[in-house]
């Protein structure tokens, strides 16, 4: 276990547990349910000083609540609360489905976390490999080094990609993040949180927590998540599409936005793509068309940096947009 040198940190409330995090800094990891952290510490991809269990704060940071136009969740909400709940189901489908595709029904309801998948470290097929493995290849950008295996010697960045499902779907429900930290909280936006650097995904100080994601659901708005991966209720996805889709009264779009996961270090938002079905009333032509302006777009994202080939997952990305796309557009005409 990579963990059992830690030391061990429970703190009773969000101030204390702030506290502690200011003092350690980096030394220091966040624990809630531990799906993320615990493999990578296995693999020696993580070797914190000190871990600061979240189990005592579950209670002050969780939940689902309405807020005017919008949905919030508390950063600590397990999987299977989120997405079974009244508000998430009826009026963003599209993140129940995202947040039910994650792993099994049983890390979803027991140690799965709606801020935890959000702060899932980027991938990669070389990254996510052993010590023993790893100790026979140079070491990439995402351990300190100056390649990146997938990309070549000659690499100016990692290539690592997001897989998280919930962020990809998240990024284009266009919600925001609040994070808390000595000085008091602060609010991005998905697309300020996740910086596009696979060797330093988010944009959080040290010394910050995620408390809560904020959602808007404006009225005729639908959404969808569809994923390919090899394993049902195990894998993370080998290419993922999250959409959104607002209709007028009279059916017309008025709004829509489109991301990819597992092809870029961030949720690869599609949006001249999606744009172009603003002002009209799309029907299957005009789906298909956007979605493959969608897969021409994401192209040169697409490294071997996956168990599936880049060759087969740049053939599917026109096909998960289009049953995202297709699946959120029905849902939208349903409420009109």
């Amino acid at each position: 276990m990579g963990l059992k040198d830690c030391e061990y940190f429970a703190p009773s409330n969000l101030t204390e547990a702030l506290e502690f995090k200011a003092r350690m800094g980096a030394d220091a990891v966040w624990l809630a349910g531990g799906t993320d952290l615990l493999p990578r510490a296995r693999h020696k991809l993580a070797n914190p000083k000190a871990v600061i269990s979240l189990k005592k704060l579950v209670q002050e940071l969780s939940g689902v609540e309405e807020e005017g136009d919008g949905v919030k969740i508390g950063a600590l909400t397990s999987l299977a609360e989120a997405g079974a709940h009244q508000a998430v189901a009826n009026r963003l489908p599209g993140l129940s489905q995202a947040l039910k595709s994650i792993g099994a029904p049983t890390l979803q309801q027991r140690v799965g976390t709606v801020g935890g998948n959000l702060c899932a470290d980027t991938r990669c097929l070389y990254y996510n490999q052993s010590a023993f493995w790893r100790s026979g290849v140079a070491p990439c950008f995402k351990l300190g080094g100056e390649t990146c295996q997938p990309g070549g010697e000659k690499a100016e960045r990692c290539r690592s990609t997001c897989q998280s499902d919930g962020a990809v779907m998240l990024a284009a429900l266009a919600a925001r993040v609040s994070l808390a930290g000595s000085g008091g909280e602060r609010e991005l936006g998905l697309d300020e949180f996740y910086t596009g650097r696979g060797e330093e995904p988010l944009a959080m100080d040290p010394a910050e927590l995620l408390v809560s994601v904020k959602i808007p659901a404006p009225k005729g708005q639908g959404s969808a998540y569809y994923k390919l991966a090899a394993r049902k209720a195990v894998d993370y996805p080998l290419i993922s599409a999250a959409a959104a889709v607002c209709l007028d009264p009279d059916g017309v779009v008025r709004g829509a936005s489109l991301a990819l996961g597992g092809v870029y270090a961030a949720p690869l938002m599609l949006k001249e793509a999606s744009q172009s079905m603003v002002g009209q009333k799309c029907g299957p032509s005009e789906v298909e068309a956007v979605a493959k302006k969608a897969g021409s777009h994401a192209q040169p994202f697409f490294l071997e940096n996956h168990s599936a080939p880049a060759g087969w997952r740049q053939e599917m990305a026109p096909v998960v947009a289009m049953r995202a796309l297709t699946q959120a557009l029905a849902a939208a005409k349903g409420k009109i």
